[in-house]
């Protein structure tokens, strides 16, 4: 089974076919994008996802101009945002699959976080539901505009590394780091800087993280320029 997911740029637009052509090419069993939007390129990309074998497919309620995140799988699952009080545009999604649909229960938390101020609220209600969700299969994935300076970036700091780290500390795991303990690999480049950052990762529990046989990026739809992103996927 294999989980992807990818930053899609401003809703891939004229975009939307290779897009679609690039995931369908991994033959993904879960997907989750980010910056997805309602009207640009919407019907290509859903109707590429369904014809690929994804045909659960959950799209949070938008006015069609905000980026959202989307999550569509081969097997069915319930979804709802992370925080009880959601943020406007959604930033946290959160999809369940139970035993019965994948085998074992999965949490998975698709992320697409702010800049900033803005991620704080966001990693503090990680933390705080941590100690539950680390003992069972879960995952925060996605684009989660943070890592370590000049490990996870070439610039000197993020704003809320501190936060990103505790993540770490109490016990979710960089699934990508863990197995690429030296590499360097980044999925955005700034360009007004050409300052490069990992900012889309997968931070897994330890039972989840034990499941994942290889986890890497693709990098040749960013090169080829269907997204400012590369994506990551997760073979399990």
């Amino acid at each position: 089974m294999k989980i992807l997911s990818w930053n899609i740029l401003q809703g891939g637009g004229r975009r939307a076919g290779d897009i679609v052509k690039t995931i369908a090419a991994h033959a993904p069993d879960i997907v989750t994008l980010q910056e997805f939007r309602r009207g640009s390129g919407e019907a290509e990309i859903t109707a590429g996802l369904k014809k690929a074998g994804l045909k659960f497919i959950h799209i949070p309620y938008t006015d069609g101009k905000e980026n959202t995140i989307l999550v569509a799988s081969k097997y069915g699952f319930d979804a709802g945002p992370f925080l009880s009080e959601p943020h406007n545009p959604l930033h946290m999604l959160e999809a369940y699959f139970s035993e019965e649909a994948l085998g074992f229960e999965l949490s998975l938390i698709a992320v697409h976080f702010p800049q900033k101020k803005a991620q704080v609220p966001l990693f503090e209600a990680l933390k705080t539901d941590s100690p539950s969700l680390l003992k069972m299969n879960a995952l925060i994935i996605g684009d989660m505009n943070c890592g370590i300076p000049l490990i996870d970036s070439d610039s000197k700091s993020f704003y809320a590394t501190h936060y990103y780290q505790d993540l770490l500390q109490v016990g979710w795991i960089d699934s990508w780091r863990s197995r690429h303990v030296d590499a360097r690999e980044f999925t955005w480049t700034s360009n007004r800087t050409d300052n490069r950052f990992r900012y889309d990762q997968i931070l897994a529990s330890p039972d989840m993280d034990a499941r994942f046989k290889t986890v890497s990026y693709d990098h040749t739809p960013r090169i080829e320029k269907y997204s400012d992103h590369s994506l990551i996927i997760a073979d399990i």
